[in-house]
């Protein structure tokens, strides 16, 4: 199914017993909150999707706060009309492998865009009126964390639609003590852009528009359509259009309508848009802290500024908060299901004995195939499977640091199976692959750090957790395990009473 926008998902989950409206107080602000012992308590009991309106130290007490919406791999696999998170990836990867299945988006008219019912011009901007703000954990500032952000190849003139968290400067404490300016803390935003050197397609748009002389526009458009957030956090290929493939997602096109002071489109049925430009000098800032999706505090991080020259938004808007931190947390399985989705589809084009691909909350790769022992196509198979998966196509399987591949009797979900398989089916010498010269995940606090302050450059541990017949067995002791169907019926008799 389609949803037209956030609103549309918020009240299927609503309608599934998945949401929660909330109006117990909770503190959001700077070093006083209490979301991130919120998020944690929800993590840790599989809590529902909540609506916050009543936020002590908020900005914007009238703008209520969306929160763990995606909170778990079911809610995430209703993005795209499933409950089963398998299923949804298999559809995910669908489209991801059938660029002929991707629709185009649709241009509609100002007056049919919801995001266009307040519009506030570049003169009257004033970032602590006019964007919520809260707070979790040590952070140092508060981020937008809810936006997808639409750039224009300055050559190519190509869009881009990329997921990059914002930092606002207002109300925000400088990591090293200094101190942010009127017009920084009113009038300008800093965007996670990894730009010199380029690490992510907005940064390769920045740079080259650095490199011409030339400004970058940009738009922010917060809280969407979480099938256009799956579409933007998934890695295809640079020049291609995410608003394309968001489309083949939804099985419609997503709505755009012009923004009011840059040449690029935007969802018309965003709940805000924040619309700015990069000028051609650049200016950068200190920011932090910031916690990351490892589980760990940035202290600080140098990260490029942009001027705001317009906000629109919906007459009641709604605003989205979350946290990175130690896993899980909110979105972490929304941002999974695109990594899973990169490495299922390319592996499946090329290896039919690959079911399914898992990656947990703190990035252990899994990967199960359909076969095992004998029925393996060749020996070593478990191994071959290793490199290709981190030969695979997309931004993250290269970036895999720990990888497991797996027997169809063992389940990818239950860490406890996965480690059963490594126990009973792994020696450490012969079955483990070190890899020394491997792409490092960018925050990955253990890996050496480059001039830029982030890690460029990592090792890789690939764990064949197959069964060894042929390469070291004829055959293999018989698992003792009760069969699924028993349980179950077994279960039913004890309804009622256990």
């Amino acid at each position: 199914m389609a949803y037209r926008d956030l609103r549309d998902f918020l009240a299927q989950l609503e309608q599934q017993g998945q949401l929660r409206r909330v109006s117990v107080p909770f503190n959001v602000e700077r070093g006083r909150n209490e979301l991130q012992a919120l998020m944690r308590h929800l993590a840790q009991t599989d809590g529902p999707a909540l609506v916050l309106d009543r936020l002590e130290g908020y900005n914007t007490p009238g703008v209520p706060l969306v929160f763990n919406p995606y909170g778990t791999r079911e809610r995430t696999a209703m993005i795209l009309g499933t409950r089963d998170p398998l299923e949804a990836k298999l559809r995910h990867v669908k489209v991801l492998q059938e660029p002929g299945s991707w629709i185009k988006p649709t241009l509609v008219d100002r007056a049919r865009a919801p995001c266009k019912e307040v519009v506030i011009p570049r003169d009257q901007v004033s970032v602590d009126r006019h964007i919520p703000h809260v707070f979790f954990g040590r952070e140092g500032s508060s981020y937008i964390t809810g936006g997808v952000v639409v750039t224009k190849d300055p050559e190519t003139g190509v869009r881009n639609v990329g997921a990059y968290r914002v930092t606002s400067f207002w109300n925000c404490e400088h990591p090293q003590g200094g101190s942010y300016s009127e017009e920084q803390m009113k009038k300008q935003l800093s965007i996670f852009a990894f730009w010199n050197p380029p690490m992510n397609h907005i940064g390769l748009h920045l740079a080259r528009a650095q490199k011409l002389g030339r400004p970058l526009e940009l738009a922010i458009a917060c809280q969407v359509d979480p099938a256009l957030h799956l579409a933007c956090a998934t890695g295809i290929p640079f020049g291609m259009d995410e608003y394309d493939y968001a489309g083949g997602l939804r099985g419609s096109p997503v709505e755009l309508v012009k923004c009011e002071s840059v040449d690029l489109e935007v969802p018309a049925t965003a709940e805000y848009i924040i619309e700015g430009v990069f000028r051609p000098d650049v200016p950068t800032d200190i920011i932090g802290w910031h916690s990351n999706s490892v589980g760990y505090y940035d202290k600080h991080q140098i990260f490029p500024i942009f001027d705001i020259t317009a906000i629109t938004h919906r007459r009641d808007p709604l605003w989205y908060g979350t946290i990175e931190m130690m896993p899980p947390f909110d979105h972490n399985y929304m941002a999974l299901l695109p990594v899973e989705g990169e490495l299922l589809a390319d592996l499946q084009r090329k290896l039919p004995e690959v079911k399914d691909v898992v990656v947990t909350p703190n990035m252990t790769y899994i990967v199960q195939l359909n076969v095992d022992g004998a029925a393996k196509p060749h020996p070593e198979f478990g191994k071959y499977v290793l490199h290709a998966a981190w030969g695979a196509a997309g931004r993250w399987p290269r970036t895999a640091k720990i990888l497991v591949v797996v027997g169809p009797d063992v389940d990818p979900y239950d860490l406890e199976a996965v480690e059963w398989a490594i126990q009973t089916r792994v020696q450490p010498y012969s079955d483990i692959i070190i890899n020394r010269s491997a792409q490092a995940m960018v925050l990955d606090p253990s890996a050496p750090k480059g001039p830029q302050g982030f890690p460029t450059t990592s090792e890789q541990m690939g764990i064949d957790a197959t069964i060894k017949v042929p390469e070291r067995f004829s055959e293999y002791a018989e698992v003792s395990q009760a069969d699924p169907a028993q349980v179950r019926s077994v279960a039913a008799k004890l309804a009622g009473i256990l």
